[in-house]
């Protein structure tokens, strides 16, 4: 499955709560709830895909021509290929080279850091952020990156008709990370 932004999603399992749906619309082959539907979710995004989409074309503009300031100075950086890794042990790593265009020279950011669900469901943040490389470059391209990552996993993302999803955990395992989450079905989407 793949959703918005190019962002492909490994599994998604559902789980519902009893469904009504109108046996007349079906017979003629379309699926109409006669009331909302109350379900568990959980969703796995790979390394690998979640690697594809912070490296999509809508991610890469983004990323590109951004202001920000090295040692008091304003400069203009341009990102190269960004690289997402899930190590284990609940964390992230995400690093990528940035080029500082006024001088030419290329450095290397790289930081880790531990997703956590936000207190209303509806998003992910990164917390306990701990630089591996380019600590001189932040806070402006960190959290240019960090915004990146938030946006990417933004539930509007996952956001299918009249589904609303609000997230119960998120789990961050090597290769992959699951999340689970309720779901409240009003209409299932049309194909």
């Amino acid at each position: 499955m793949v959703m918005k932004q190019d962002l492909r999603v490994e599994t998604m399992q559902l789980q519902t709560s009893s469904i009504a749906i109108n046996p007349l619309s079906a017979a003629f082959g379309k699926i109409e709830l006669t009331q909302p539907a109350d379900a568990e979710t959980q969703v796995v995004l790979t390394e690998t895909d979640i690697n594809r989409a912070f490296n999509s074309k809508f991610i890469r503009d983004k990323m590109q021509n951004l202001k920000v300031h090295v040692n008091g100075e304003a400069v203009t950086v341009d990102t190269q290929q960004m690289a997402f890794r899930l190590p284990g042990d609940h964390k992230v790593l995400l690093s990528t080279d940035v080029i500082l265009e006024q001088v030419g020279e290329t450095k290397r950011v790289a930081f880790t850091a531990v997703p956590q669900v936000s207190p209303d469901g509806q998003s992910i943040t990164l917390e306990d952020l701990e630089y591996v490389e380019g600590k001189e470059l932040s806070p402006a391209l960190t959290d240019a990156l960090l915004n990146q990552a938030k946006e990417l996993l933004d539930l509007r993302n996952f956001k299918l008709g009249e589904m609303s999803i609000q997230l119960k955990s998120l789990e961050a395992q090597e290769s992959k990370l699951v999340l689970r989450a309720i779901a409240r079905i009003e209409q299932f989407p049309a194909a």
